[in-house]
């Protein structure tokens, strides 16, 4: 060495510290030319002195680093995860670049505590998950069917983007823990299907349609109209006609006062933590602290997020909340229960 070793140690543990992944002697070497001259030899003999020291670990591959493979290969195992969503054993070990057996050490134990979580798919590789693989699909199918009811075909498609090797009885297994989703029976020709509301009888009704119409067409010589085949129809299911008599209109919902709007915005600013005016608050916490009825506070609420004046953050898991927990939180029209809420813009 031509400089003396406490410098080039110092220097090394530096390089080692700043790293973001163990290095290479040959890594190490070159980051060191810049202010330090040492040979190959050299530098693996006080890398071996420092490992030996406790001051560096040795790495698979003769790679060195100031952090424990041990007890650094979780955290690495999840910051990979979070980038891939869902990896084999194989995927990790080959991009991390270490022994198979320490990998699956590691993979095991994040199981063991609830970090990580294993899919089975049948005939396939199992594959490890950030996401419970149930949580994980009756999200993927509540999102699927915001936009309207789908087939259970178009519903496993949606799912094996998430869980690769998705069966009609994962499907099957995992609705029966939903009680949001509702699955429409098959008849004649209409195949079932999946939604997040009650099916619409129209689909139901194309033989029946038919039959009305063949015959009207029967009794057109005697004049006989469609409207009198409708009426004809309710009488025979007992169905009572309507007097003509005007319906009473439903009673109006809570007005809201006008003073709403700004006691919500004041609050939310009250319950941010001090210095923090874009912080998230929750929305339970928020409704507890004005003390307005629940019909107006909700509305409120929305009406805040369509004028831009706030964003509202919801919940990734509704189905697994009690009614009266869900009760708490704000739901719209589509059916998107919010948990929080955030200020825009300075109230």
């Amino acid at each position: 060495m031509t400089a003396n070793r406490d410098e080039t140690q110092g220097a090394v543990s530096r390089i080692l510290q700043q790293s973001q992944a163990p290095k290479s002697i040959s890594q190490i070497r070159k980051e060191l030319a810049g202010t330090l001259r040492i040979s190959s030899k050299d530098l693996t003999v006080l890398l071996e002195e420092m490992t030996a020291e406790g001051e560096v670990y040795s790495w698979p591959q003769k790679r060195f680093w100031d952090r424990n493979p041990r007890t650094v290969l979780p955290d690495l195992i999840l910051a990979f995860m979070a980038k891939s969503t869902l990896a084999t054993t194989s995927n990790i070990k080959t991009s991390l670049k270490l022994p198979l057996q320490m990998v699956e050490i590691a993979l095991n134990d994040l199981v063991d505590k609830g970090r990580l979580f294993l899919w089975h798919p049948q005939g396939k590789a199992s594959y490890f998950c950030l996401s419970e693989p149930r949580k994980t699909a009756l999200e993927t199918i509540l999102n699927a069917l915001a936009a309207g009811p789908l087939t259970e075909k178009e519903l496993l498609a949606s799912v094996r983007k998430k869980l690769p090797g998705y069966q009609g009885m994962d499907l099957k297994e995992h609705l029966s823990y939903s009680k949001q989703v509702y699955e429409y029976p098959k008849y004649g020709k209409v195949k079932i299907r999946y939604g997040l509301q009650p099916p619409e009888p129209g689909p139901y009704l194309g033989k029946t349609v038919q039959d009305i119409t063949a015959i009207q067409s029967l009794l057109a010589p005697f004049r006989i109209s469609l409207e009198t085949i409708h009426d004809a129809l309710g009488r025979e299911l007992g169905l009572a006609r309507e007097t003509g008599e005007p319906s009473k209109a439903p009673p109006k919902g809570e007005i809201a006062s006008p003073d709403a709007e700004p006691l919500l915005l004041k609050a939310m600013t009250r319950l941010q933590p001090f210095g923090q005016r874009r912080a998230l608050v929750s929305i339970r916490e928020l409704r507890h602290s004005v003390g307005l009825a629940k019909a107006v506070f909700d509305r409120v609420v929305l009406s805040l997020a369509l004028q831009g004046k706030v964003a509202l953050h919801h919940h990734d898991f509704p189905s697994s909340l009690s009614p009266e927990e869900r009760d708490e939180l704000v739901r719209d029209e589509q059916g998107t229960y919010y948990v929080g809420i955030v200020p825009k813009e300075s109230p």
